[in-house]
C-alpha cells in the first residue's frame, strides 16, 4: 500500500510539473514575443456573431465594455498572471489559488472561444485541485502546511476524553 501511495504522489506531482512548466512557457512566450491582447478579444467579438457563435453574447458584452477598454492593463497581467501560476505550481508554492487562477484563465480563454490546450490545463487544474494535499505533497507548500500544524495549539475540546 506505501508503494501505491508513493507512486500516487509522485505522478501528481509529475502533473503539477508539467502544467508549470507549460504556464511557465506560455508566459515567458508572451514577454519575448511582445503580447497584444486586442486582436485576440476583437477575434472573439467575430466569434460572437451568428447563429453558431462560439462566443455567448453576455462574454462579448463583457469583452467589448471591460475588457477592450482596458487592453493595456491586460496586456500586463495575462502574461504575468501565467508566468507566476507557472513558477508557484514548479516551485508548490500557494499551490491551491495557483490552480485556481489558472482555472479561471483557462475557463475565460475557452468562453472567448479559443480551444488549443486550454481544455486540457484546465482538466489538469481539477484533476490536482480534487488531489487535494497530494498535488503539494513534494514541494514548498508542504513544509508550509507542517510547520502551520505543528505551530498550532491543540483546541480546547480536543483534551476531552471520549
Amino acid at each position: 500500500m506505501k508503494a501505491l501511495h508513493i507512486i500516487g504522489i509522485s505522478l501528481v506531482t509529475i502533473i503539477r510539473l508539467w502544467l508549470g512548466i507549460q504556464w511557465f512557457i506560455v508566459g515567458i512566450g508572451k514577454y519575448i514575443n511582445g503580447f497584444d491582447a486586442k486582436p485576440f478579444l476583437e477575434g472573439a467579438l467575430t466569434k460572437a456573431i451568428g447563429e453558431d457563435a462560439l462566443v455567448s453574447s453576455w462574454y462579448a458584452t463583457w469583452i467589448e465594455q471591460l475588457a477592450l477598454p482596458n487592453v493595456g492593463l491586460i496586456n500586463v497581467l495575462i502574461p504575468f498572471a501565467e508566468l507566476v501560476v507557472g513558477i508557484l505550481l514548479i516551485l508548490s508554492l500557494l499551490t491551491v489559488p495557483a490552480l485556481v487562477v489558472g482555472s479561471i484563465m483557462n475557463l475565460n480563454y475557452l468562453l472567448a472561444g479559443t480551444i488549443a490546450l486550454n481544455p486540457l490545463f484546465l482538466a489538469t487544474s481539477i484533476v490536482l485541485l480534487a488531489a487535494g494535499r497530494y498535488a503539494y505533497q513534494i514541494g514548498i507548500d508542504h513544509w508550509i502546511m507542517h510547520w502551520y500544524r505543528s505551530s498550532q495549539q491543540p483546541h480546547p475540546l480536543d483534551r476531552i476524553p471520549v
